[in-house]
């Protein structure tokens, strides 16, 4: 079953594309507007904003627009359709919007943080869940976190019923009984976990779904430079998250015309830095983003998402990397 999300993307795609490809690259370089670059409510995203408000693409000559959205699926959709021209982006939604508008991934923004499942009080063991429902969004790399919990209670997707569901709407799913489990991440997973909801899984820590910057391939191939210098300012506001961390709250909270209060940290993200990005583009690391993708890949294939794995080498782009 396909997730809706993507069900209509192929009417929406290719004008923009075809237009830039039609313009040597150094005259689209000049005469480019402002990369268009989605973001939501994540403490990852949030580099981004430093770098705006810190004049960091000013610094390194690119202009550079940021788009908030409420929920994170509705820019998959933008992205896909070329409404954006890049964002951070979960790999198993890249490959699903490679597959219909090609993608690079020319860097990585954060490890996914520890994404959950959660349940109301009335759940006590992941068997309780037998012929209930559970909230995710279907089709996407996410349903491996479900197909994983159930499995380690030998339980199989044919033992509950998959309900289509945005994480933004964990708190209000489970409490209105939509659902009895969901999976979700933060700062909805607090804002759940704060109305008397518990994490079942998992129990530890675990990494699956690892966050990266990616641009549509015709952007790229138009903008190089502006690729290289919006890298280059990323990279930079990383390092000042890191020497300054109270201040991305306020430079949050600023832009998205909120209280510093209502911004959350999450402290079991990783933020990569430049050096870490490059360590895992390693195709030798155990821990590659190669493999991480690879796994990612064979999965929408086993659910049917997918008809045939990515390219592996023509999705991922490090040469940009400062």
């Amino acid at each position: 079953m396909k997730n809706k999300l993507f069900a209509n993307i192929l009417l929406t795609i290719f004008v923009a594309n075809v237009l830039a490809a039609c313009l040597p690259v150094s005259e689209a370089e000049e005469s480019a507007p402002p990369l268009r670059v989605g973001f939501t409510e994540w403490w990852g995203d949030y580099t981004l904003l430093v770098a705006k408000e810190k004049g960091l693409f000013e610094k390194h000559g690119v202009q550079v627009e940021p788009i908030y959205y409420e929920v994170y699926s509705d820019y998959i959709v933008e992205l896909a359709s070329g409404q954006l021209d890049g964002s951070s982006l979960a790999m198993g939604d890249v490959i699903n919007v490679d597959h219909v508008t090609p993608l690079k991934v020319v860097g990585l923004n954060d490890d996914g943080g520890a994404d959950a499942i959660v349940v109301g009080p009335e759940i006590s063991s992941i068997r309780d869940l037998e012929g209930k429902k559970i909230g995710v969004l279907i089709g996407t790399q996410y349903e491996l976190m479900v197909a994983e919990m159930l499995r380690s209670a030998g339980m199989g997707n044919g033992d509950v019923f998959i309900v289509d569901t945005n994480p933004e709407e964990a708190a209000s799913a489970l409490k209105s009984g939509q659902v009895q489990a969901v999976y979700t991440w933060e700062p909805f997973l607090s804002t759940a976990l704060a109305n008397g909801n518990r994490v079942i899984y998992p129990t530890e820590k675990i990494r699956f779904f690892p966050d990266t910057l990616v641009f549509r391939s015709s952007v790229v191939k138009q903008r190089p430079e502006d690729i290289r210098s919006f890298l280059r300012a990323w990279y930079e506001a990383v390092e000042y998250r890191i020497q300054h961390e109270g201040e991305t709250r306020e430079i949050a909270a600023r832009y998205l015309d909120i209280s510093a209060e209502e911004i959350k940290p999450d402290e079991n993200l990783k933020i990569y830095s430049v050096r870490d990005a490059k360590a895992l583009f390693s195709i030798q690391e155990k821990n590659s983003i190669y493999n991480v993708t690879a796994v990612t890949s064979e999965y929408l294939v086993s659910i049917g998402t997918l008809t045939q794995g990515v390219d592996l080498f023509k999705l991922m782009d490090p040469s940009y990397l400062p």
